[in-house]
């Protein structure tokens, strides 16, 4: 039996070395930024390559050789927001999930346009904390500078975006 090293896809996984290589740096990615498993992060790997793009949960967890939980685990995490469809195959415990195409651009933007919101509680919770030690108000301010760069950065990189997604749209 060979041993399963960490990051690493089995090779008992039907996967080419070459899709193997691009499942495991997604995966590396949502491991290194948010202390993700490795198996999740195969299953959104996996799924942003998968041929057909409609895969059964027990397609998805033989395919990459895991146990199923990662693909219950992340089609629970990403069908709300509408990154994936999940279609119920009736009469047993799977189901079919596929990921939408224009999803995944939207749910980020989602994210990070909510960021000068997390930006303007931070500035609240200095204004309520302004009578308050330093010691007390540090991990605040930092918050604030480093969210309130970040506010500015993206102030217009959204329609920058959308300009560019309307001129590949047309060609």
């Amino acid at each position: 039996m060979t041993e399963k090293i960490e990051g690493a896809i089995s090779e008992r996984s039907p996967l080419t070395e070459a899709e193997k290589s691009f499942v495991h740096k997604i995966a590396e990615h949502y491991h290194i930024t948010d202390g993700m498993e490795w198996e999740r992060g195969y299953v959104i790997g996996w799924m942003i390559i998968s041929f057909p793009a409609k895969q059964s949960a027990n397609e998805i967890a033989k395919v990459l050789d895991i146990p199923r939980e990662p693909v219950d685990w992340i089609a629970d995490l990403l069908t709300p927001p509408g990154v994936y469809t999940r279609e119920e195959i009736p009469g047993t415990d799977d189901y079919y999930i596929t990921l939408n195409d224009g999803a995944w651009p939207n749910a980020v933007e989602h994210s990070f346009r909510r960021i000068p919101e997390f930006h303007a509680a931070v500035q609240h919770g200095i204004e309520v904390l302004k009578d308050q030690p330093e010691e007390r108000t540090e991990r605040l301010r930092r918050m604030e500078e480093l969210y309130g760069v970040i506010s500015r950065k993206l102030e217009g990189v959204f329609d920058v975006f959308e300009e560019h997604r309307n001129k590949t749209a047309a060609v």
